[in-house]
């Protein structure tokens, strides 16, 4: 699979990455980080990373804007993005000559014509270093800090898991370049005050069943008072599972009337089913799902709670 994916990468001048939307530190950190490796090794290549801003994670880089007519003749390289309709860039991404997937979820929406696929690695930018490794690529300390920063933040600083003595290892030699870990961490941790008031409103306002799952529902009027970022939102996520009566978790937002983004969370029973059986898809343990009325979120929320039985 490297070799393969390998031979496609020196056949294209113009190589176009691309994550997915709504994105983490994992998804811009491998995005980021897999176009500053193969800069480095092919400095000669058209390298492109297009996708939507967010000020939250400026500290990691900045998007390029791609010229729709740009994919015809190009390779696209999808990472960290489990199924086609999550891609964050223009939809003519599909006009590419040829798609390469890279990614760690779930395999349930294969759309590469390569799709190297492995849900037992703890991150995508875990498998973007181990495709250095394998094909001598070099990783400077610019693309280390990136991938480390999408290896800490889809395992929570080591804390879920996923985080094998791979992941680890890999964090230990991309911390050998010199790069500050402790920073990256910083970074990753901290919260604006409007957050700060979001996690307060939360832990004031959630509900909790008998089964342990616990919930909250976050309409537009309410969020448009905490005046967040695009992006910020996400820093709230797992607030509610530090609780030790919580089993599973949701957090339903809605980002356009009758929109609604629902992150759902568990500590050990699998809820991705629930994610796929409305539309998405994730991890076992961490998926995530729109869906377009409330009567819908009252339904996913009644699935969350019978799951935990």
């Amino acid at each position: 699979m490297f070799d393969k994916i390998l031979h496609e990468i020196q056949k294209y001048n113009d190589i176009i990455i691309i994550r997915h939307q709504n994105p983490d530190p994992d998804a811009i950190g491998s995005q980021l980080g897999l176009a500053n490796i193969l800069r480095n090794a092919f400095p000669q290549k058209n390298i492109l990373t297009p996708g939507t801003e967010l000020e939250v994670f400026d500290w990691l880089g900045k998007m390029q804007q791609v010229p729709s007519n740009k994919y015809k003749d190009s390779l696209v390289i999808a990472v960290d993005t489990a199924n086609e309709i999550r891609v964050d860039d223009d939809p003519h991404f599909k006009d590419a000559e040829l798609i390469i997937k890279i990614d760690h979820h779930p395999n349930d929406d294969p759309f590469g014509n390569i799709n190297w696929v492995d849900d037992s690695f703890s991150s995508c930018a875990e498998m973007i270093y181990t495709l250095a490794d394998e094909l001598g690529l070099p990783v400077e300390k610019e693309s280390a800090r990136l991938l480390y920063s999408g290896v800490i933040g889809d395992t929570n600083r080591f804390l879920y898991a996923d985080a094998t003595y791979r992941t680890l290892n890999i964090a230990a030699q991309l911390a050998k370049t010199g790069i500050d870990i402790s920073e990256i961490s910083h970074q990753e941790d901290q919260m604006t005050m409007e957050i700060a008031r979001l996690e307060a409103y939360i832990l004031e306002n959630f509900t909790i069943t008998d089964s342990g799952f616990a919930y909250i529902i976050l309409e537009k009027d309410l969020l448009e008072i905490f005046h967040l970022n695009p992006g910020e939102l996400d820093y709230a996520v797992p607030l509610i599972g530090k609780i030790d009566e919580v089993n599973t978790w949701a957090i339903i937002s809605e980002k356009e009337t009758n929109k609604f983004r629902c992150n759902l969370r568990s500590k050990e029973i699998p809820i991705n089913s629930i994610a796929v059986k409305f539309g998405g898809g994730g991890h076992p343990l961490a998926s995530g799902v729109y869906v377009h009325s409330m009567d819908n979120v009252q339904k996913l929320l009644d699935e969350m709670d019978k799951i935990t039985h």
